[in-house]
């Protein structure tokens, strides 16, 4: 029997490449869809702050997973046996978030202000005088932070940051120890002018 090379080399194609198509196709990787974490908002507070008596809220707003828009208003309190003080600050900030999600570390910037006003003792000779005292602060913040974000909502947020403080110290008190007092705070504030910026929070994203 005469077998045609023809019909030898049509075999041979055929038993050579059905195996190989049949590999690549076997080895086809499959293709998987990420999906990123969707929820945008996230409120969050300073459980240290019944601790501290400085009571931190913010909330942010996150576009893309990756830029997330700051409000943080503030509020605080602190006295002592010779001085009492109450506080209010609101601070705007940016975070850019390097993972693209809400579970990230971040970079952010903050712009804030605060106010607030107490009471100081000063005693000269034995004699002590109590008088009234204003302080502000404009802040330029840089800040860098993680934030755990867990699936059934949950987050933990903490940041460390520092930069710019402008601080005004003032009374009305027109007693010459209380006006030194001031003056003294005063120019130590402006010869440093700094300020620093922190979170450790636990809150809800959604």
């Amino acid at each position: 029997m005469i077998i045609k090379p023809i019909a030898v080399s049509t075999l041979a194609l055929s038993l050579g490449l059905s195996p190989m198509a049949f590999a690549q196709e076997e080895a086809a990787p499959a293709v998987e869809t990420v999906v990123k974490d969707a929820r945008e908002h996230s409120v969050n507070l300073n459980p240290l702050g019944v601790i501290s008596n400085n009571y931190t809220l913010n909330y942010e707003r996150l576009f893309g997973g990756t830029h997330g828009l700051l409000v943080e208003p503030s509020f605080g309190y602190a006295s002592d046996s010779d001085s009492s003080s109450t506080a209010f600050g609101l601070d705007l900030g940016y975070r850019w978030h390097w993972s693209g999600e809400q579970d990230s570390g971040f970079l952010g910037v903050n712009v804030g202000y605060s106010v607030g006003s107490g009471e100081a003792t000063v005693t000269v000779n034995d004699i002590s005088e109590t008088f009234d005292v204003d302080v502000s602060q404009f802040r330029v913040l840089a800040n860098i932070g993680r934030r755990w974000a867990f699936d059934f909502g949950l987050n933990i947020t903490a940041r460390i940051g520092a930069g710019y403080g402008d601080w005004s110290v003032s009374t009305d008190s027109t007693n010459e120890s209380a006006q030194q007092a001031v003056k003294m705070v005063d120019t130590v504030l402006e010869f440093l002018p700094f300020a620093f910026d922190g979170e450790l929070s636990l809150g809800w994203i959604f």
